[in-house]
């Protein structure tokens, strides 16, 4: 399989390009620790192939600045990065909540409204409500669907829908403080796919230069084609990715990698929707399911986790990286590790180094004893 992002990097031939030795691509995240120009040429120098840029939470005055130095530095190297823009996509979260968190306790009643006007108390025997930022999502969720909190810690089963009020009982709970996210795995969501913030970040990368997007929470083929009649509109050739976060995603699979250019298998949120000992397998079986389609595959998330604080990894965490080049990934992706980490470089040549050894590799003839 000749995979999408190494066929992006050979189109860039005419532009006297460098193709890098690894047929498994590097993506970094630029963030915080990482976006000055001595860093982004070391990250360059250093084996990134292609440059993320979270708009979750970059500012256009940040983006322009990284693009300039991303320019700067592979001038410099003799080869152009590419920019993936990846786009916030429709998260949702919890409001304000008190600073002491609002703890939801096993076998009881909790309250979400769409609603901010509705007020978060709990006080004299009465139930609070926990406002949630989706206006849709009263309307969207069924009676026995899913809830999951603060990254799947608690876990809630809708009971009632009333106006715009859902009533769940909990599963599993814990203390729930401000802005944690909401995962919903078996519900529909009617404003999946590009949100109004997307719509406009994306005609500001095709603006500067953008050429890869990254959708977020896909759940079928045609939250990939609103961004692909944007592109079609700008007369300008783009690359989709489509990243595969959800269990509805996962569902909806075939229809996806048709619409798409590539997929991105992001392990963080579909680790919270599906059970954690079925992603290895899933993951496996998307990496191949791209490939007989023809598309590329990414294979993200927690790839060097621990190196976020530490300046060596877990055998663990070598092992999930030789194994994604093995079973024929594309690209493999740091985020918070290059974004936000004590450790940026460090992460990404041992990134690097982990990919060159994968693919040297060979287990025709298994010999314990050969070279190590």
């Amino acid at each position: 399989m000749a995979g999408l992002l190494l066929s992006l990097l050979e189109k860039m031939k005419d532009e006297k390009c460098i193709i890098t030795r690894m047929r498994t691509k590097i993506i970094a995240t630029i963030g915080p620790v990482s976006d000055s120009a001595e860093m982004i040429q070391q990250f360059v120098d250093g084996g990134m192939d292609i440059a993320r840029v979270n708009f979750s939470h970059c500012t256009d005055e940040n983006f322009l600045k990284y693009k300039k130095r991303l320019v700067a530095a592979g001038r410099k190297a003799g080869r152009m990065i590419p920019i993936m823009q990846d786009l916030q996509g429709p998260r949702i979260r919890v409001g304000e909540l008190p600073p002491e968190g609002y703890k939801l306790v096993e076998g009881e009643s909790v309250i979400f409204s769409t609603k901010k006007t509705d007020v978060v108390e709990r006080g004299n025997g009465a139930h609070g409500v926990i406002f949630v930022d989706s206006p849709k999502l009263h309307a969207d969720m069924r009676v026995g669907e899913l809830i999951y909190l603060a990254n799947g810690d608690m876990e809630l089963v809708v009971t009632r829908i009333a106006g715009n009020r859902i009533i769940a009982r909990v599963a599993r709970g814990g203390t729930l403080y401000s802005r944690k996210g909401v995962n919903l795995p078996n519900t529909k969501l009617s404003n999946s796919g590009l949100t109004a913030k997307d719509i406009r970040d994306v005609k500001f990368g095709l603006a500067h230069g953008v050429n890869v997007f990254a959708i977020s929470f896909v759940q079928a083929a045609t939250d990939v084609d609103a961004l692909r009649k944007i592109l079609g509109r700008s007369n300008k050739k783009a690359t989709i990715i489509a990243k595969i976060e959800t269990a509805l995603g996962v569902k909806n699979i075939d229809g996806i990698i048709h619409a798409s250019d590539a997929i991105m298998i992001a392990r963080g949120d579909l680790g919270i929707e599906i059970a954690a000992e079925k992603i290895p397998f899933i993951q496996k079986n998307l990496i191949r399911h791209a490939g007989w389609y023809g598309k590329g595959s990414i294979t993200a998330t927690q790839m060097l986790t621990s190196m976020i604080d530490h300046q060596r990894p877990t055998r663990a965490e070598v092992s999930d990286i030789a194994n994604a080049v093995w079973d024929g990934t594309d690209a493999v992706m740091l985020s918070d590790e290059t974004a936000s980490g004590s450790y940026p470089l460090e992460s990404l040549k041992m990134m690097a180094r982990v990919v060159a050894q994968a693919e040297s590799s060979k287990f025709e003839r298994p010999n314990p004893l050969g070279e190590w």
